[in-house]
């Protein structure tokens, strides 16, 4: 005998809950199902398909803030990379009073820029080339253009803005997706309940048209391999086989 086929993605169990909520639509003198079923179809089709939309969106807009937050990484990376390299370059040729000694450890890098390869570097190198700029300047040096100190700041922090807006907004998904996986659950477990309430109210003798009356519920029933083999050509033309991928 063919077996019934739970939906495996959510846009099978729309289609599946549709297909019930299509024969109420319809006003047919005797559902197979109770009025009891009906509103909980209604109200499974509603919370699902409502979470269903805030989880795209969640998803939508955590994808397209990665692009943001990826430019603002670059961006704070060559500013901080750039003003490195312009601190050590007017170190080398004697410009920087007292040396480079206001700027963390940076001294043991041998002139090389560190690793900014992270979030974490890259704010944590722009603070320090802030603190030590204001440092320096105090003592009465001279300040560093191209880039300066001043942008150098404003983009470290709009990296770190777009960090917290993106942490927020996969939160956001993670939260959806939670939710999701046990509506998912919630959805196939009545799907299966209400197949059963289905197939047990269709009182005919012959198997393969009580299966074709519950197909159009939405039932979907599929043949195992050994069994297609069985059903000749004109079988397999009447039987209404729905695949819910």
């Amino acid at each position: 005998m063919p077996y019934r086929r739970l939906p495996t993605t959510d846009k099978a169990r729309i289609r599946a809950l549709n297909a019930a909520l299509a024969k109420v639509i319809k006003n047919e003198h005797k559902l197979a199902f109770s009025n009891h079923s009906v509103e909980e179809l209604q109200n499974v089709k509603n919370t699902f398909e409502n979470h269903l939309r805030q989880y795209e969106l969640d998803t939508r807009l955590q994808s397209e803030n990665i692009k943001e937050y990826k430019e603002a990484f670059d961006r704070a990376k060559m500013y901080v990379s750039h003003f490195i390299q312009v601190l050590q370059f007017a170190s080398e040729r004697g410009e920087i009073n007292g040396g480079i000694k206001c700027y963390g450890n940076l001294a043991s890098f041998e002139g090389k820029v560190p690793p900014l390869n992270t979030e974490e570097d890259i704010i944590e190198w722009g603070k320090i080339m802030v603190e030590g700029e204001q440092k320096r300047k105090q003592n009465g040096g001279s300040a560093i253009y191209n880039p300066s100190i001043a942008l150098v700041k404003f983009k470290v922090e709009e990296l770190h803005d777009a960090s917290v807006f993106q942490q927020t907004l996969k939160r956001n998904t993670l939260r959806s997706f939670d939710k999701m996986q046990k509506l998912r659950k919630i959805t196939n477990d009545f799907i299966s309940k209400l197949w059963t309430e289905i197939e047990e109210s269709l009182e005919v003798e012959s198997p393969k048209v009580k299966r074709q009356l519950a197909q159009e519920y939405g039932i979907v029933y599929v043949f195992r391999r050994n069994e297609k083999k069985k059903l000749s050509a004109e079988e397999m033309q009447t039987d209404l086989l729905f695949e819910f991928a």
